[in-house]
């Protein structure tokens, strides 16, 4: 009645008891389909059948509130403090004594409540979704198969070391950790031997919240943990998780990877210094050969038999040649030891000079080589002899894959600013599946049991390189059957004013009528010593012999040489050291001094160049170089 007298409009539902009002609310939400249909609950703390109390329990169920704002109204002397308490923590809003209730107080007291209601109401509903996100994060944390623990900075004096306490672990941790229930011990109470690192990382993610990753050995245990912590919470915050993960397998992994890659590096450093050896091994016994093949010219035989073995003999030496000399090319490649000497040439002379050298073998095989070359010259910033060797070994497969009498084709072309050469010929073909591979390092076709075709598998791969060092590029066209085709690509340059041509030497040793040259042969190798020096000789030479570094010193002392040919493997003094101390002797620091070798890599021409020597020349020597240094010496 002192609502209706409000200025307030009510509109009311009224219940006689306990029962009747919790099963009108109830019917009233199912109607409404709503979980709060009145606005507020006026609820006498005496009811014929139940006290306020109960009706609050049964309307609340496993709720901590009723589904509306409730205001219990008390006996004429209201409740004691206890009972009032009781209701509140029922899910009572307020409570009010029927001696002092107007409707003003009414009012207040109805309004008041649903402002509580409201404010509980989204407090239980905060509560609500705090506790699904923990139960979320947990959930989370105990699925995960990486271990996680949470730690909390303790704030102690600033003269004491940072400690942290444990606060949760999760399933993963327990299962591989010996640590059990101890949550709120120290980490330096249970785990004294623990790193300062450890420490030093997870205090400075507490205080500048970014987040690290570090790794960490185990004491006394052979295990590698990766670590990554990051803080919980926003500044001011003193936890901080940790996830790690045991790396020990991988560790182990890198370090036989790491291993493996030493041990490679190392075989691949010994087959370099293996080929470096075999190239001088196999170069010992070539040059006495070649310079045997140089004496036995001179003069020419009249025999036609006696002139046919010298020149199977020079042919397969010289070929033997090639081949160590591309495999050492190879070497120099693999190891990025390979330096051209660029300089303007034109593709007419490397072209000139491939099919000169390789012209015999074209005609012994009765193979008709048709060249054509462009009207005009093109030219090209190159290394001209490593493009004549790969204009010859082109040629070379062209003429040993091609049968007797077949045809090859020597091709030059100007596209836009590229200079093409084409070589093709009638030969077996190249087989599909190989032709991926057919500039791969030792890749070769299947060869019969006698091998008539020879070769290492090297020739294809270096063509390419060479070729790719100048900027160009080499592909292959090929049927089975009906022949090949290699076309290679290179980066012209503007022509010249005037093009100063390469020189022109002799390609044998001729006598000159001039005053002989005062030559000192030195090297071990008895045989390679006395067949140079008998070239030498037939060419008008007056020439010394010594066999190792003491004695060519105490030769160059008594006769003074004009030129030292100075193999560098010598007993007693080696090449270098002969070298430097000729350049101390007075009256011999101007000799031209000469290496003859068989370590041919770019270390050995540097070392040669800083003992002194003037030129670094491979054996067997080639007369032609030779000559040339001679020439020098004379003018």
């Amino acid at each position: 009645m002192l609502l209706l007298g409000s200025e307030r409009r009510y509109v009311f539902t009224e219940a006689e008891n306990g029962a009747s009002a919790v099963e009108l609310f109830r019917a009233a939400q199912r109607d409404a389909d709503a979980a709060c249909p009145f606005d507020c609950l006026l609820l006498d703390f005496h009811l014929p059948d139940m006290s306020a109390l109960d009706v609050l329990k049964a309307l609340c169920g496993n709720n901590t509130v009723p589904p509306c704002p409730t205001v219990v109204i008390t006996g004429w002397d209201g409740v004691s403090r206890e009972d009032g308490a009781k209701l509140l923590r029922a899910g009572a809003q307020d409570y009010i004594g029927k001696s002092w209730t107007s409707a003003d107080s009414l009012s207040r007291s109805l309004d008041n409540s649903i402002e509580r209601f409201e404010l509980s109401t989204k407090r239980s509903v905060a509560e609500a979704a705090l506790r699904e996100s923990e139960e979320r994060y947990r959930t989370l944390v105990d699925s995960l198969n990486e271990c996680l623990y949470v730690v909390e900075r303790i704030d102690g004096a600033s003269d004491e070391p940072v400690d942290f306490r444990y606060v949760s672990f999760n399933p993963a941790f327990l299962a591989q950790s010996d640590i059990r229930g101890e949550i709120g011990q120290t980490v330096r109470h249970l785990l004294p031997d623990e790193s300062e690192e450890w420490f030093s990382a997870c205090d400075r993610v507490c205080s500048t919240g970014v987040p690290i990753r570090f790794e960490r050995t185990v004491p006394n245990v052979d295990r590698v943990l990766e670590l990554f912590a990051f803080r919980l919470g926003g500044a001011g915050s003193r936890r901080v998780a940790i996830i790690f993960f045991d790396i020990t397998a991988r560790k182990q992994a890198e370090l036989q990877l790491r291993s493996q890659a030493d041990a490679l590096a190392d075989a691949d450093r010994r087959k370099d210094e293996f080929l470096a050896m075999l190239g001088h091994e196999l170069r010992n016994p070539l040059a006495p050969m070649l310079s045997a093949v140089e004496i036995l010219n001179l003069p020419p035989s009249a025999e036609p038999r006696h002139t046919q073995a010298l020149q199977i003999i020079e042919r397969q030496v010289r070929q033997m040649t090639r081949l160590v000399d591309d495999l050492l090319d190879v070497s120099r490649f693999t190891t990025g030891m390979f330096q051209l000497r660029l300089e303007r040439c034109t593709i007419r002379q490397i072209v000139e000079r491939a099919v000169a050298t390789t012209g015999l073998l074209v005609l012994q095989r009765a193979h008709s080589l048709t060249v054509t070359l462009t009207a005009r010259e093109l030219y090209l910033h190159a290394d001209a002899a490593r493009l004549e060797q790969v204009v010859v070994n082109l040629l070379n497969n062209a003429v040993k894959y091609t049968d007797a009498g077949g045809g090859i084709w020597l091709t030059v072309e100007e596209e836009n600013d590229m200079a093409m050469v084409r070589v093709r010929d009638t030969g077996i073909g190249i087989a599909p599946e190989l032709l991926p591979r057919i500039f791969d390092l030792f890749s070769q076709a299947e060869q019969s049991l006698d091998r008539s075709e020879g070769g290492l598998g090297v020739g294809l791969c270096l063509v390419r390189r060479l070729v790719e060092q100048h900027q160009g590029s080499i592909e292959v066209f090929s049927t089975v059957g009906i022949g090949s085709e290699f076309v290679v690509r290179l980066p012209m340059v503007a022509e010249p004013d005037a093009l100063s041509p390469l020189p022109v030497v002799p390609t044998s040793v001729s006598r000159r009528t001039e005053r002989s040259i005062r030559i000192l042969i030195v090297d071990d190798n008895v045989d390679a010593a006395e067949s140079l020096g008998m070239v030498l000789q037939a060419a008008g030479e007056d020439v010394w012999l010594a066999h190792d570094g003491v004695t060519a010193l105490t030769m160059a002392l008594e006769h003074p040489p004009q030129v030292v040919l100075l193999d560098i493997g010598l007993p007693l003094l080696d090449g270098y050291e002969v070298a430097k101390r000729l350049r101390q002797q007075v009256g011999l620091s101007g000799v031209v001094i000469v290496a003859i070798t068989g370590y041919g890599q770019a270390r050995d021409r540097d070392l040669s160049t800083n003992a002194g020597f003037d030129h670094h020349l491979l054996k067997p020597v080639d007369m032609t170089l030779m000559q040339t240094i001679l020439a020098t010496v004379v003018q």
